[in-house]
């Protein structure tokens, strides 16, 4: 039986096979923390989501601000879903009485199988009628 000679090139197949069991720790290892980033990807997703949705009712109140258009920006809505289209609500509370001439706050808040993906606070100036 022969050896190699100095001008065999390549690999052998028992080198070849220790590579690919060493990748294949490596990948096993790897494989925790890429699931853990696609959950908080996902998560982040749906927490931006809820997140413009909000802003989006906080605007649509401010574009023509009286007291019936703010108690409907905070009074509960369904129907909404994030990027996996799972579905959130949004909820909200008027703090104070809502009158003209005066600034009203009001708190926001989506929230998905129990809890609050996002919240949001503000104020909305209600303009003396003329």
């Amino acid at each position: 039986m022969r050896g190699r000679g100095t001008d065999a090139a390549g690999f052998s197949l028992v080198e070849v096979i220790i590579a690919m069991f060493l990748l294949g720790l490596i990948a096993v290892a790897i494989l925790p923390a890429l699931w853990r980033g696609i959950q908080l990807s996902t998560q982040q997703s749906a927490v931006a989501t809820a997140t413009r949705q909000l802003n989006s009712l906080v605007e649509d109140a401010r574009q023509s601000p009286t007291c019936t258009v703010i108690a409907n920006a905070v009074a509960t809505k369904t129907g909404f879903s994030d990027g996996s289209g799972r579905p959130f609500s949004t909820e909200g509370v008027v703090h104070g009485s809502c009158s003209a001439g005066s600034a009203i706050s009001i708190s926001l808040k989506a929230v998905q199988g129990g809890s609050t993906l996002a919240s949001i606070d503000a104020i909305i100036y209600v303009p003396a009628t003329s």
